[in-house]
């Protein structure tokens, strides 16, 4: 069995993201950003790319490069935080979507619980039908 998903299918798949709010998101326009950063790193010898993204790995110039590029996708300055925090991780463990899709690490409840507080951040759930 073939078990190669694109981004976005794992992430509508395996962590609970809706496929409309993966789209409102621009989720995949950031990961083709993320990507693009990765390929920079690695041409640059750096052993593991995915720490050069990461909060506490990436330095000043890499995270003022990718805020730049991802201000180009019209978030607000909040929502950049938080896709910066769903998709790179956190200081505080999170390993982030990039990471966990690579490594194709398995999502518990807890870390599908993460995604989605990330995702109302940015996308209010919606009133309950009366």
């Amino acid at each position: 069995m073939n078990d190669y998903l694109t981004f976005r299918d794992w992430a509508v798949t395996r962590t609970g993201i809706a496929v409309e709010e993966f789209e409102a998101l621009k989720l995949a326009t950031a990961f083709d950003l993320y990507v693009s950063r990765l390929e920079a790193a690695r041409a640059r010898g750096a052993g593991d790319p995915l720490e050069t993204i990461s909060p506490l790995g990436a330095g000043g110039n890499s995270r003022a490069c990718t805020r730049r590029m991802l201000a180009h996708l019209d978030y607000s300055r909040a929502e950049l935080r938080v896709i910066h925090r769903l998709m790179a991780g956190s200081a505080s463990g999170w390993p982030g979507l990039i990471r966990l899709y690579a490594e194709r690490s398995p999502l518990d409840a807890a870390r599908r619980e993460y995604v989605r507080r990330q995702v109302h951040l940015v996308i209010p759930r919606s009133a309950p039908c009366a």
